[in-house]
């Protein structure tokens, strides 16, 4: 309801007392009428009534105009202007602020919902005021504002028709907090928030009892979901990072899940590796429940090989692939040091001799490639190497164990052994002390090696760690009957963990995680040690003659060199990815370079320096998922792959009116929203703004003013 106001109401009064002006003075200044004798009057009396008639009429309009002239500069100098009922005036000011949210998450996709959310904002721009302001922020992950708030609409419109859906998932918490912001900082007018999307649950996982939005904000909600909508979904892959080419087969593993309310039948699952079909599985999946899709994966090759898991198209296409990269082996490099043969004895055997007779006899379940030395080889034959062992090797030097650090430092897989010929206290010095290499301090030997009468058991075991998790199930080996003569007792570090002890408490076998932080994010894994207290050949213990001596190498060498499965990095959309193994490649490059090739083989160049080197080199442009590939000059190419965040493919919604009330804001206690000066003084700056009919009143009152002066000037 709106009605006149006057920002000076006094100035009426003086308007109304003005216009009385004229009226006094018109009664004071009144003629008198005189009588006057002459002989024959009657034709001056014709004449004289004709101009008393119309000196009246002049008169009379010259007064009206004189009174009409003050009362109207009156009410121009109150400053007139029409508004609402003064309540709501002061609450809303008689403006508009809205804050249009734009929902882009990739479950914007279903079929043509993206298309009728941005229809919707268009039509809340048109029915906004050209005096009201908007805002349009785009929501997914992230909230992003297109423009400050304000009243240029063309551009916001542009901005609706040009808005693209993105990969990412839905988060409304952000985007609500910053259109809160925003209208909390405008201290007048009204406050509204048109939230447009699909509603879906995953989107106000975040929200918490607190956050609520201001007590005079208003929220309405433009769900373009569509009603019962079917989903499927490829939400989780289970890849083996490495394929080893043994009896056993390995399996990739594809879970599907069926959001829909009807059953799936004879679903075609395919799996792509490298470009290629290689398998297709038919799944049978019941409403709102999931299956996985097993596949047998084999390779004749050693290389890198990328992939994905694929389901017929639908109307949410994106989450229908999953990408993963993997690693083939034809078999387990493994280099062992050990001393020089030993010559006094021609029946005693060489540290590595039981060694290598079972890497040989195991070679159909493991196959291995073993090759040894008496001395650390160079970096590149390390770097070709799987697992490295060092078998009671007397004492490295300087240079040497700068070689071995860095090996595992890189991702390499180490085994410590000790026995008669190993210097505890140059491993101390080379390999020791503060972030060091090794995952124990040595103390001294104990036992005696040749009185086999006096001898310890393994007593613990930790059979949750994968070398031991083999043998958990009863009659697949026995570790107990395996006896030790002699070792060395040791302290485990503080960042090892003791993974096998024998009878008296003393530690048996030693992990211990070894590498830069950032060569271990470029790899996938750190460097592990492996320290076992007791020699690897029957000088100290008859292990080697043990059944579970075989399997158990074989199963510390497996775990070294194939890295588990949930050390690959699982990128999402939008994460940031640190190329540390080009940075390594590249320290002693001058300008080195790095190129980036998105899925789209769109390529991104990464200039790096010295600061570079040191503190990383990070690729943030990860907006579409896919395969990446990473070009270095010194490194040879490599991948990474960026999955969608499969939680956004439940389409599920909340009720609007439980979000509403989720949201809605605390009020006064009265009961009522009173104004505070400060708003109601910017609400009258406002209004004054707005208003314009005082210049309307003045240019009457001119305009009365000189036709009052040319009629004044005629009679």
């Amino acid at each position: 309801m709106f009605g006149l106001g006057f920002l000076a109401p006094l100035f009426v009064a003086a308007g109304i007392i003005g216009a009385s002006i004229p009226i006094i003075l018109h009664l004071l200044n009144r003629e008198r009428a005189r009588r006057l004798v002459f002989s024959t009057v009657r034709f001056i009396q014709m004449s004289h009534q004709t101009n008393v008639r119309r000196h009246k009429l002049k008169r009379l309009l010259l007064l009206l105009m004189r009174i009409l002239m003050l009362a109207l500069l009156g009410i121009a100098f109150a400053r007139p202007f029409f508004a609402a009922a003064p309540v709501i005036t002061q609450k809303v000011g008689g403006k508009r602020n809205a804050i249009i949210i734009l929902d882009t998450s990739y479950s914007m996709q279903y079929e043509e919902v993206f298309r009728n959310a941005k229809e919707e904002g268009i039509k809340i721009l048109d029915g906004l005021d050209s005096t009201d302001a908007a805002c349009l922020v785009l929501s997914s992950d992230n909230a992003r504002v297109v423009a400050p708030i304000g009243s240029d609409f063309s551009h916001l419109r542009t901005a609706l028709n040009t808005a693209e859906v993105t990969y990412e998932p839905t988060d409304y918490l952000d985007a609500l907090e910053t259109a809160d912001e925003i209208l909390e900082s405008i201290p007048i007018g009204q406050k509204q928030i048109y939230l447009i999307g699909d509603m879906q649950k995953r989107g106000w996982e975040n929200f918490i009892e607190t956050d609520k939005l201001g007590p005079d904000v208003q929220i309405e909600f433009v769900n373009v979901s569509v009603e019962d909508p079917r989903n499927l979904a490829i939400t989780g892959i289970s890849v083996p990072p490495v394929v080893l080419n043994e009896q056993q087969a390995s399996h990739l593993v594809a879970r599907v899940h069926n959001f829909g309310d009807e059953p799936v039948e004879n679903l075609p699952v395919r799996l792509f590796i490298d470009g290629n079909v290689i398998h297709t599985v038919q799944l049978d999946i019941e409403p709102d429940d999931l299956a996985d899709a097993v596949f047998r994966v084999d390779f004749q090759d050693e290389a890198t090989h990328t992939g994905w898991v694929e389901l017929p198209e639908d109307a949410l296409a994106v989450d229908n692939r999953r990408y993963f990269t993997l690693q083939s082996l034809q078999s387990i490099k493994v280099h062992a040091i050990r001393n020089k043969a030993r010559t006094q004895n021609a029946y005693q055997k060489a540290e590595t001799f039981f060694m290598k007779m079972a890497f040989a006899a195991g070679s159909d379940a493991v196959p291995i490639d073993f090759t040894e030395s008496t001395t650390v080889p160079g970096a590149e034959t390390l770097a070709r190497a799987d697992v490295l062992i060092l078998a009671d090797v007397a004492q490295l030097s300087s240079a040497e164990a700068g070689r071995v650090k860095n090996y595992v430092a890189a991702g390499g897989g180490l085994i410590l052994t000790v026995g008669d010929n190993l210097n505890a206290d140059a491993y101390e010095q080379h390999l020791g002390g503060e972030a060091g290499l090794m995952p124990c301090n040595f103390v001294q030997a104990v036992g005696d090696a040749f009185d086999r009468q006096q001898f310890r058991v393994l007593a613990t075991i930790k059979y949750e760690h994968p070398i031991f998790a083999p043998f958990k199930e009863p009659n697949h080996g026995d570790f107990g009957k395996a006896r030790f003569y002699r070792f060395f007792q040791a302290v485990p570090t503080a960042d090892a963990t003791v993974i096998a002890a024998y009878d008296d408490g003393s530690p048996a076998l030693f992990e211990k995680p070894y590498g830069d932080p950032r060569t271990l994010s470029a790899t996938g894994t750190p460097g592990r040690v492996l320290c076992f207290t007791s020699t690897i050949d029957r000088d100290w213990n008859d292990l080697p003659i043990r059944a579970v001596y075989l399997p158990f190498l074989h199963e510390s060498i497996k775990y070294l060199a194939l890295k588990n499965m949930d050390t690959i990095p699982d990128y999402r959309v939008g994460d940031t990815v640190e190329l540390a193994a080009e940075t390594e490649s590249m320290a002693t490059q001058k300008n080195p370079v790095v190129a980036v090739f998105n899925p789209n083989n769109v390529e991104t160049r990464l200039q790096t320096d010295g600061n570079s080197i040191t503190t990383g080199i990070f690729y943030t442009d990860t907006m579409l998922p896919g395969i990446y590939s990473i070009h270095a000059s010194g490194a040879e190419s490599r991948h990474f792959v960026v999955n969608v965040d499969a939680t956004e493919s439940d389409l599920a919604s909340r009720d609007i009116e439980e979000l509403a009330s989720m949201l809605k804001g605390a009020v006064d206690e009265s009961g009522e929203d009173k104004p505070t000066a400060e708003l109601i003084a910017q609400y009258q700056e406002d209004v004054e703004n707005r208003q314009d009919i005082w210049m309307y009143l003045m240019l009457a009152v001119f305009a009365l003013a000189v036709t009052e002066m040319f009629l004044a000037n005629r009679i």
